[in-house]
């Protein structure tokens, strides 16, 4: 097999192993939390350097449904940047592909609700 055809199997392998999560599968990741543990999740989500209470020593990214990922890294440096700039404050929504580690659920982040917070060392972003 060539390089170049090693590379596109390769490709739609990893491609093939990404849990895009749709709005309605927004309840899913809420109610199962561990069968997403080890998987790579891609969700659209508002991120923020060290979260909306500045307690996450990372960036913290949150759906508009409560989901919520505290992770050490993002990548690309270009996304930092944006996060920085443009998109300070959670101002953009960004796709946020990531693979947890961990999860934690919490009834004091948000008044009346439960919430998952997925735990990561990095995410890749893209606006």
């Amino acid at each position: 097999m060539s390089r170049h055809a090693a590379s596109l199997v390769a490709g739609v392998g990893l491609f093939a192993c990404v849990t895009q999560v749709q709005a309605s599968e927004i309840e899913d990741l809420v109610k199962s939390p561990q069968k997403y543990l080890g998987q790579q999740v891609e969700m659209k989500a508002h991120c923020t350097k060290g979260g909306r209470s500045g307690d996450v020593l990372g960036y913290e990214c949150t759906t508009k449904d409560g989901v919520y990922l505290d992770t050490d890294d993002i990548t690309p440096d270009e996304a930092k940047e944006k996060f920085a700039d443009d998109c300070a404050g959670g101002k953009c929504e960004a796709t946020v592909t990531f693979e947890p580690h961990s999860y934690s659920v919490s009834g004091v982040i948000e008044p009346d609700k439960e919430v998952v917070i997925f735990n990561a060392k990095t995410a890749k972003v893209s606006f």
